[in-house]
């Protein structure tokens, strides 16, 4: 019994480490203050995702700003190089950072759905730059980041901000996901990628330098397991060592 809910709270924190792996970030900043509601979370699916965005995006703003990032995940945030969209968000009255979305948001559907709910011109931005300046009355833009490096990136967000805000002051709002998961490695046995060298001196000998162990998956897992399952299981030995009295006292007059 004792092993069984011990290899249960084991495969229940694997589970969940590795479901944060197939995610993508969702980020939503504005000049003006707006509620988050029911995104006011950390793990969220993409049906309640569009639900809440659907409230966030209540067409109060002259513009909404839907930007595609692909292959975007969370820890690719919290790592050098996104200083410029950390700035973004972080300089904005309002902001919202959702790191697991349980799936790919369909960030184009999205846009479309948002123009037809706030009655709003939708431009895409990577077919003409320019149809922004003919806008007339409030607008929905669909920009999909090209591929290139975190500054380049940050750059084509900036630039973009900047001519909305150009037009429409600080009434516009920013919505910030991936449409496409980042497929992070899976086999744990699988042959380590090395450094490329056309004329190799020596090769590598030894386990360790052919095959990799450990994921981030199963180390998060282990990590967990070690901290929750000890506190968990004590509590559970300390219930079931409970014993009902075998004698009750005599009765003194």
């Amino acid at each position: 019994m004792r092993a069984t809910v011990l290899l249960s709270l084991l495969l229940a924190s694997l589970y969940e480490v590795s479901a944060v792996e197939n995610t993508s970030p969702f980020l939503a900043w504005s000049p003006q203050e707006f509620s988050p509601r029911s995104l006011d979370t950390q793990v969220i699916s993409v049906q309640d995702l569009h639900e809440g965005v659907n409230d966030l995006a209540d067409c109060s703003h002259k513009a909404i700003l839907v930007i595609d990032e692909p292959e975007l995940h969370a820890a690719d945030l919290g790592r050098g190089g996104r200083n410029k969209l950390k700035n973004q968000v972080q300089g904005a009255e309002s902001s919202l950072q959702i790191p697991f979305v349980n799936g790919a948001v369909d960030l184009e559907t999205l846009a479309e759905r948002l123009s037809q709910k706030c009655n709003a011109a939708l431009v895409n931005d990577n077919v003409d730059s320019g149809a922004l300046s003919s806008v007339k009355g409030p607008v929905v833009i669909y920009k999909k980041l090209a591929a290139g490096s975190a500054d380049e990136k940050d750059e084509a967000v900036e630039e973009i901000i900047a001519q909305i805000h150009k037009k429409y002051q600080n009434d516009y709002l920013v919505l910030y996901s991936s449409s496409q998961i980042k497929e992070l490695p899976t086999h744990h046995f699988s042959p380590r990628q090395l450094p490329e060298d056309p004329t190799p001196t020596t090769k590598p000998s030894g386990l360790f330098h052919h095959y990799t162990f450990f994921s981030q998956g199963i180390f998060m897992g282990l990590l967990i397991a070690v901290i929750i399952v000890p506190i968990a299981m004590m509590g559970i030995f300390w219930n079931l060592s409970v014993q009902q009295p075998q004698r009750f006292e005599k009765k003194q007059n």
